[in-house]
């Protein structure tokens, strides 16, 4: 997206799939929820929850990118899975602890129901456009 900028600045705007988002619930209605705004957003999902598999079956079945098992993960496991951000219901201690203890880089804790943007990479650029076709009229005025 170009953004709109002062004169002599160009504003980009990217958005990014964060890559395997571990969707928790708790529940397979919420779950079902999380995988729909990480799939919309680009990521690969993998839902753990109750009933998970027949709920998103639909999802599977269009072949996209979802996998899902059926049941509950103990938060001690979080700290070797390989995803790159954690969708789960708000107030549970125990996954933020759990992540925080990861070797690595920091793994977003995406606790909103209903939160599209945190399922994707936000990336800026500025260019300052002044001085690179050396238009002194531009500088001067700044």
């Amino acid at each position: 997206v170009d953004l709109p900028g002062p004169t002599g600045e160009a504003n980009y705007l990217w958005l990014h799939p964060r890559g395997t988002v571990l969707c928790l619930g708790p529940d397979a209605d919420t779950a079902l929820d999380q995988a729909v705004q990480a799939l919309r957003c680009g990521n690969r999902v993998l839902v753990i929850a109750p009933d998970a598999s027949s709920r998103i079956r639909a999802l599977t079945q269009a072949g996209l990118p979802v996998s899902a098992l059926d049941g509950c993960i103990a938060p001690e496991l979080l700290t070797d899975l390989a995803v790159d951000a954690v969708a789960c219901a708000p107030g549970d201690p125990a996954y933020r602890r759990a992540l925080a203890r990861r070797e690595g880089p920091l793994l977003p804790l995406i606790d909103s129901r209903i939160c599209p943007q945190a399922h994707a990479h936000e990336r800026a650029i500025c260019v300052d456009t002044t001085a690179a076709g050396g238009n002194a009229d531009l500088l001067a005025s700044a």
